[in-house]
């Protein structure tokens, strides 16, 4: 055990000592009291009774636990007090492994501080303490009294100022001391930069100094928190700690601080001739001596931002009219005004200017059309239109085109949009790729086919993405079509590519036409919302070979696994999240692609031995295992708040303040991440249902946060489309996007689910009341099943509490017994609801099922969904009701004859719904176990051989391109079919095992 006993004094029983580092408790145990036997009662020193009670709150059982606990308040409040640095220490060591702080720890070290002022060693063990604890106001009085005893040191004035400045960030604005610990924390910064000289010598000889880089940054951040904007800006135009400095260095990080400082200041003037100063150094036709000396560093996209946004400022300052002003004070500000806009036309010629000079410049275009975005004369977006294809002429063949121009075009209106298309379409027929046809006789150039996909993008985005499209826009132009020419350009990009590579080709490298087959994807699935034909399919084997042709497109891959999900193959979900190797690091923003519902779909090991990925990549059960992914993600989490409190404490030491400030930063995004919330519910669901086990227990992270930092990762999943239209990822996500209410209310039930199976210790902390007649699945983010399941538990979390108590008097009975009897009834009829309607799954208007084609239904993600969170709720249920007649038992709180029928009736709904699961779960199977789908699903996506191109031009496509190098039509897609099939049998053979009403 590392952590117990790191700083003690000269041991005073190294066999205790090694005792307690192995852990072991009773050995621990034995030999203190052992060494009591041998000590007189007055020579018990307080280190040997600290170390008694610690060990003892460390074993399992109650009354030790107690016995440990009395010894510990013994010692709080021991007279004359402890100053002992051994016996503080050990206290305050096995507090933080058993991670309960105490208020009264900072009481004993004060009066070990004070009864030893000049050992510094105590003082640092003080600060330390509070530090890794996280009690910043417990750190500042550490730092506070460390500063006063020993004033010319650096490290007590600085981690006072540290501790100030975190105290003012995280108190509740209501706590007086906030405000107290912000001006505090700025004084002494204050301080220490007046104390820098020029001298370097003379500096050293001042621990209480700003010295590096890194102190700046953090006196910034001190400064800014307490919007001391102006002060901080004469900080970096000082000549000892400005940007010029010796300390500053010229550090590029200090430029954008004064920037941004200067909007916060509101000194738009000032902010606008800085950056228009970087931008003119930086300019390519600038043949003058450099104001700043920064170069091409300056052409800096922020700077190019920062300059129109300060220029907008400058005019709405400028024109502003109180409306309590009088006559004179109005005159007085029109002809200000008057003055003003002539000022404004000057500041807006000279941006003009700017922009001329750098022509062809990425920055600057982009900065010529958010200055388009912003003007109010151009409505429609004609300018922005202009600068937007001067963009694309320039810019089309780059792989950041589109990404350039995505964050401008939104603000384009119809008329405006059709007539920028036709000019990229007249641009690329110029070159031999147009819109309607490839010429096969051209060349193939890389850069012209990027910008084709580019354009094919833009398509996509400002017509087709739409969720009511225009007819103005398109002109006739089917989705359909549209398709077509993507996968035409996929497919020219990939036989070109392929006959003409020079070179073996890297896996990091993409092709051009790569995107294009993305976004014929895109496009399918959008078609297949609009026309619900199906098209998933097609979406999914074209996304599918992209990954074995691309592997290094990671976007693909996610879109892939959440498509798998929604579909209700989760094996094939895990076997392309393997394929996507994800590192360690990148679980906290990346694991939740595979497992936001999953627990609820796939909450089982899978059943194959060996499997191929499509790159032919051969994998084990284990590592294509979604519970082996999920464990290893939370074994990951459970050392993760380790490793961060290790890198902080090496920031501490190395007097990296502002590093350090990020660095707490980042671990509470960690330690308050979304992702690991996630993570830790779906394991809770998972293990109830499938019963499986772990060496760990993930419950130390299941922790209650105040606020949760969501951490995912959005952008492994494409985003595409129009600003006003529906993201892609919420068309792949099995259900609504999950919000912050949403996980609180599966944390509520997971721990309603620990508090009826391993006690009240378990029992959530705060319970909101759903309200039924409010439900709304898009603004809650939960499925009626969730909300069904969030109202279930609430109403047995009532019943748990009224049942733990030891007894009511007589007046409170009958309160008590009709509120029992409601939640019974309550519960007894919501699933009679659920059981009536599961019965009608089997019809081919359930909305469980899939119509994948006219002949065949498929099990959707919500049919498992359905089943998978109902036979969760059976087990809350079930348990609830042995616990309630349990605790009725030994403590006869109520009369239960009254009710003993409608917990009869309730135990017998819950078996009839395992039949009734059971039953669908066994037809289904046996329907996909045969191969009269096979056939069905192949057509479905590549049509009938027989079929002529105008049918389903679609189909068409995919049947030549799949069955390219094939003996027989269609090889390729009924393999992928096959696979398809055989998660689906997997999954429901999974579901017919857990359904099983023995």
């Amino acid at each position: 055990m590392e952590l117990a006993l790191r700083g003690l004094k000269d041991h005073p029983d190294q066999q205790i000592h090694d005792a307690i580092v192995q852990e072991e408790w009773r050995h621990a145990l034995q030999l203190i009291e052992r060494r009591e036997k041998k000590l007189k009662k007055a020579q018990v020193n307080d280190w040997l009774t600290a170390c008694k009670a610690s060990v003892l709150l460390m074993l399992p059982e109650p009354a030790k636990r107690r016995q440990g606990r009395v010894l510990l308040d013994t010692l709080y409040s021991k007279t004359p007090p402890v100053v002992d640095f051994n016996a503080v220490e050990t206290i305050q060591s096995f507090a933080e492994l058993r991670h309960e702080p105490d208020p009264r720890m900072d009481i004993l070290w004060m009066q070990a501080a004070n009864a030893q002022p000049t050992d510094e060693q105590l003082h640092r063990h003080w600060f330390l303490s509070r530090f890794r604890m996280r009690d910043w106001q417990g750190a500042r009085k550490a730092g506070m009294t460390y500063t006063k005893h020993f004033p010319n040191k650096r490290d007590p004035f600085f981690w006072t100022i540290f501790a100030n400045f975190m105290a003012s960030r995280t108190l509740p604005d209501e706590n007086s001391e906030k405000q107290l610990c912000g001006t505090m924390a700025y004084r002494m910064c204050a301080k220490a930069a007046e104390a820098v000289v020029l001298d370097r010598d003379q500096e050293l000889k001042n621990g209480r100094v700003i010295r590096n880089l890194d102190d700046i940054v953090f006196l910034l951040d001190v400064y800014e928190s307490q919007r001391k904007y102006e002060e901080a800006i004469e900080i970096l135009e000082s000549d000892r700690t400005g940007i010029s400095s010796r300390i500053g260095r010229r550090s590029w990080k200090l430029v954008t601080s004064k920037i941004r400082l200067l909007g916060s200041a509101h000194r738009w003037l000032d902010q606008f001739k800085f950056c228009f100063e970087l931008l003119e150094d930086a300019s390519p036709v600038n043949g003058k001596t450099q104001v700043h000396g920064f170069g091409k560093l300056g052409n800096d996209g922020y700077v190019w931002t920062t300059l129109v946004n300060a220029t907008l400022s400058l005019k709405l300052s400028s024109w502003t009219i109180d409306g309590d002003a009088t006559d004179a004070e109005t005159s007085e500000t029109a002809a200000r005004g008057a003055i003003d806009q002539n000022f404004y036309k000057n500041t807006r010629l000279a941006v003009a200017s700017l922009l001329d000079d750098y022509q062809m410049d990425r920055n600057a275009m982009c900065a010529g059309m958010y200055w388009a975005t912003k003007l109010a004369r151009d409505v429609q977006g004609e300018k922005l239109a202009t600068k937007a294809f001067e963009y694309f002429e320039t810019y089309g063949n780059k792989t950041f085109c589109f990404n350039d121009l995505q964050s401008y075009v939104g603000a384009m209106q119809t008329p405006v949009i059709q007539c920028f298309l036709h000019k990229v379409r007249a641009w690329l027929m110029g070159r031999g790729y147009g819109f309607n046809h490839l010429n096969q006789d051209k060349p193939f150039d890389r850069n012209t086919l990027m910008a084709k996909t580019n354009a094919l993008k833009l398509e996509y985005c400002l017509i087709y993405s739409r969720d009511e499209e225009s007819d103005d826009v398109t002109k006739g132009t089917s989705i359909e079509t549209f398709i077509v020419e993507c996968l035409n350009c996929y497919g020219f990009a990939l036989e070109n590519s392929e006959n003409n590579a020079e070179k073996p080709r890297e896996i990091a490298e993409r092709f051009p036409g790569d995107d294009a087959g993305l976004v014929a994807a895109a496009a399918l699935l959008k078609f297949d919302r609009k026309t619900q034909n199906g098209q998933k399919l097609r979406a999914m084997i074209l996304l599918d070979e992209l990954i074995a042709r691309s592997p290094a497109m990671y976007e693909v891959f996610g879109t892939l696994i959440l498509l798998y999900v929604r579909v209700g193959a989760g094996s094939l979900a895990a076997r392309t999240y393997h394929g996507l190797s994800i590192k360690n690091i990148q679980l906290p923003t990346l694991s939740w692609l595979l497992w936001t519902r999953l627990s609820t779909i796939h909450p089982h090991r899978s059943q194959f031995k060996d499997v191929t990925l499509p790159n032919d990549v051969r994998v084990s059960k284990g590592e294509a295992d979604p519970v082996q992914h999920l464990m290893q993600a939370l074994d990951y989490h459970m050392h993760l708040q380790e490793t961060d409190q290790q890198e902080i404490l090496e920031f501490l030491e190395a007097k990296q303040y502002a590093s350090l400030h990020r660095a707490i930063r980042n671990s509470r995004h960690n330690l308050d991440g979304f992702v690991k919330y996630l993570l830790c519910t779906e394991w809770a669901r998972t293990k109830r249902i499938s019963g499986l086990h772990h060496k760990c227990d993930y419950r130390t992270l299941f922790n209650e946060p105040a606020n949760t930092y969501d951490n995912r990762d959005e952008s492994s999943v494409p985003h595409w489309e129009h600003p006003d239209s529906t993201p892609l990822l919420l068309e792949v996500m099995p259900g609504e996007w999950p919000t912050v209410e949403w996980l609180s209310h599966q944390m509520t039930i997971a721990h309603t689910f620990e508090h009826v199976t391993n006690g009240s210790e378990f029992k959530p902390k705060s319970i909101v009341n759903p309200n039924p007649t409010t439900y709304s699945e898009a603004e809650t983010s939960m499925t009626r099943e969730e909300h069904s399941q969030y109202q279930t538990a609430v109403e047995c979390q009532s019943l748990l509490n009224l049942f733990e108590s030891q007894g009511v008097d007589e007046a409170a009975r009958t309160a008590a017994s009709w509120s029992v009897s409601a939640s019974f009834e309550s519960i007894e009829k919501r699933q009679q609801a659920v059981n009536d309607e599961l019965a009608t799954i089997p019809k081919r208007e359930s909305r469980y099922l899939w119509a994948i084609s006219d002949q065949m239904l498929a099990p959707s993600w919500l049919f498992f969904h359905v089943c998978y969170t109902n036979l969760d709720t059976i087990i809350l249920i079930r348990r609830t009701l042995d616990t309630v007649e349990i605790a009725n038992r030994k403590h006869r709180i109520l009369d239960l004859q009254s009710a003993s029928d409608q917990i009869m009736r309730i135990r017998k709904l819950c078996d009839k719904l395992h039949v009734i699961i059971h039953d669908v779960a066994v037809k289904l199977y046996e329907d996909f176990s045969s191969d009269r789908y096979l056939e069905p699903m192949v057509h479905s996506i590549i049509g009938q051989p027989s079929d002529p191109c105008e049918k389903d031009p679609i189909a068409h496509w995919l049947r030549h391109h799949f069955d390219r190098g094939t003996d027989g039509a269609g090889k390729a897609a009924e393999a992928y079919v096959m696979r398809l099939s055989q998660a689906w049998c997997e999954a429901l053979r999974n579901l017919c095992k857990l359904s099983s009403p023995s």
